[in-house]
């Protein structure tokens, strides 16, 4: 008799082919998710162009390259003729006390109208010679450009009152370069004085007396950052910030009240409304980070 065994197949775990819809990444899948990619790409471009500031690359300093007096001057005379002022005429001395100014704040790394010693401002125009009977400082840095730090002291009252003043006559400009400026990386001082030269007869203010002039004993104005919008615009309207943050505001709310009435609705819902309609979001959120991009501080002034 002949006995015969078959030999049952060895099923070995390892061998499983495993397989679920976790992994599966087709059409659905991409269908689903691939809205919040561009969202994404729109999030980090904002937050980059927001936060994005010169660097050092390959040992130069990314310092402000379209910064020259000719064209502080230009832009000044611009917004005295706009405002019915005579123009200002270029000082070699007022300029000269104006450089050795920056330079002195830039090399001692100080941000304000009185140097680290006590030294009040008129001291670097006596020391350049220039015997005043009115005078006038305006500080800035982090701007790109002439322009931008025209726009910046427009943005501010104490600072525009100095530029408009019907009773100067003579300005003086001068700018620096440092390092590692007020713990702000490479920054561009710029130092404006508007004077008087003594014995000329100085016409009454056009309105009050800003803290930027130079009288004994001034108290030492705050700082004042400027927002990237108005600089943009050239605009000095105040209400433009608020106006954007507004919006933006209501943008942000918006988008809360649709997706974030629960955390169950917003995975489950929210996931099919985007698939649906990707571009409503992609919109929403490309103008809440261009509102966030605008209302960046483009610059400092003092």
């Amino acid at each position: 008799m002949a006995v015969q065994k078959q030999k049952t197949a060895a099923h070995h775990v390892h061998a499983k082919k495993r397989s679920g819809r976790h992994h599966n990444h087709g059409k659905h899948y991409l269908k689903v998710y691939w809205p919040y990619v561009p969202i994404t790409l729109i999030i980090a471009l904002g937050l980059f162009i927001g936060n994005w500031s010169p660097t050092v690359k390959n040992g130069v300093l990314a310092y402000a390259t379209e910064m020259n007096v000719v064209s502080l001057l230009d832009a000044t005379n611009t917004e005295r003729a706009s405002a019915g002022q005579d123009n200002l005429t270029l000082n070699n001395q007022l300029s000269s006390a104006a450089q050795s100014k920056a330079n002195d704040m830039a090399a001692r790394n100080y941000w304000s109208h009185t140097t680290p010693d006590g030294d009040e401002p008129w001291v670097f125009i006596q020391n350049a010679g220039y015997e005043y009977q009115k005078a006038g400082e305006n500080l800035a840095y982090g701007f790109n450009s002439s322009q931008d730090v025209i726009v910046g002291w427009m943005n501010s009252d104490s600072h525009r009152l100095n530029m408009l003043d019907e009773g100067y006559t003579e300005v003086g400009f001068g700018f620096a370069n440092a390092r590692d400026y007020n713990n702000a990386g490479p920054e561009t001082v710029v130092v404006a004085i508007y004077g008087t030269p003594a014995g000329m007869g100085v016409a009454p203010s056009t309105g009050s007396q800003g803290f930027n002039s130079l009288t004994p004993n001034a108290v030492e104005p705050q700082t004042k950052g400027v927002a990237r919008v108005h600089t943009l615009t050239g605009s000095s309207l105040p209400w433009l910030t608020f106006a954007i943050g507004l919006t933006c505001g209501a943008v942000i709310i918006a988008v809360l009240f649709r997706h974030g009435v629960a955390v169950k609705r917003l995975v489950k819902e929210g996931e099919w409304y985007i698939a649906h309609h990707p571009w409503q979001d992609m919109a929403l959120v490309t103008i809440v980070m261009i509102g966030y991009v605008l209302l960046q501080t483009d610059g400092v002034i003092r």
